[in-house]
């Protein structure tokens, strides 16, 4: 290890009697994103599309279609299918979420519309009638 010198400066000296320190100067600072250059690659990438022979002439609509169905197919063999009974379970689940929220919507409507019955006209309005 380096031996360090004692600092022959003492720690009252006045801020004034201190050599200025000479800093480099600074260059001017850039802009974080120039926005007229930020479009620039996108212009040039489509002016290249346009002019393109490839680009120019599309394929036979059917070949697309046909090319576009395939792929489908290709997907679907993909996904992994449910058994008939796990559908069937969940399918009955369904249904009876829907079915208690309707009787659960149901009993509100009632008695909202017989408490505004007897608000109105001072007797109960029944929904049967």
């Amino acid at each position: 290890m380096a031996k360090k010198k004692p600092n022959t400066k003492s720690s009252t000296v006045n801020a004034a009697q201190q050599e200025p320190t000479q800093e480099a100067p600074k260059a001017p600072e850039k802009a974080a994103v120039n926005v007229d250059s930020k479009n620039e690659p996108k212009k040039a990438k489509n002016s290249a599309k346009k002019n393109s022979p490839a680009q120019e002439k599309k394929p036979n609509p059917f070949k697309r279609f046909g090319r576009w169905l395939k792929s489908v197919f290709s997907e679907l063999k993909k996904v992994t299918w449910l058994k008939g009974k796990d559908v069937l379970k969940n399918t009955t689940v369904v249904l009876v979420v829907v079915v208690l929220f309707f009787v659960v919507l149901f009993i509100i409507d009632y008695v909202l519309a017989g408490l505004l019955g007897l608000i109105v006209d001072g007797k109960w309005a029944t929904i049967f009638i």
